[in-house]
């Protein structure tokens, strides 16, 4: 009889664990159906980006290169300075050939100053696994300028900014030689100033998220 008892005990385990097990699984998919965890709009890592040791060479000589920005609340179309900040373009199209600036947000966004994106974490501190040296020319900023986000010299990642529409003067002064321009607006200006008058948190991320959705490349 205590062998038949054992048995029954050992099937009891067994069923406890499997219940268990279950119980997890479904509170799981809840979570992640409702906004908790990981879910796709959370504003957290993008666990399927990839990570690259350096960029390919991919710009081609002679040919000007334009990007369109395909945001939630329009397109912003940039022209890219690929004669003067060649390594920092071809980074960019690099990182775009890759499908990498793909659904990601806006996670920075200073009034008067600047849009910032292209963290895949959406946090402020992701990047695509290498950097890019700067590229500082005479170019100075001012209204609707597209420079590199770094956090010293010479750490160029993927995130970049736009500036405001109405960006004061001294506030362009501060960034001059220190953030390369690798782009400047040529449409979508009400994109830029729409996506800068946004609702902001302490932490200067927009409350309800304004996504990059895509970027287009045209050669000409």
């Amino acid at each position: 009889m205590s062998g038949v008892k054992d048995v029954l005990k050992d099937n009891k385990k067994i069923l406890f664990l499997v219940v268990g097990l279950l119980l997890a699984c479904v509170l799981g998919l809840y979570l992640t159906k409702s906004g908790g965890l990981l879910s796709m709009d959370s504003g957290l890592s993008d666990l399927t980006k990839a990570s690259y040791t350096q960029s390919e060479q991919v710009m081609e000589k002679n040919i000007d290169y334009k990007a369109v920005l395909k945001t939630s609340v329009g397109d912003i179309t940039i022209d890219l300075l690929e004669k003067e900040t060649p390594l920092t373009v071809n980074s960019f199209l690099f990182l775009t050939g890759k499908n990498f600036y793909e659904d990601m947000i806006f996670h920075r966004v200073i009034k008067n100053f600047v849009i910032q994106t292209g963290d895949p974490t959406g946090t402020g501190t992701g990047g695509p696994g290498y950097y890019v040296k700067n590229e500082i020319t005479e170019r100075k900023y001012g209204p609707y300028v597209v420079g590199m986000a770094n956090s010293g010299a010479d750490t160029n990642g993927s995130q970049f900014f736009i500036t405001s529409g109405n960006i004061p003067a001294e506030n362009s002064e501060y960034m001059d030689g220190k953030y390369t321009i690798f782009g400047i607006v040529t449409k979508g200006f009400a994109v830029v100033d729409s996506i800068e008058k946004v609702e902001t948190d302490k932490n200067d991320k927009p409350v309800n998220d304004v996504k990059l959705v895509s970027v287009q490349i045209l050669e000409n």
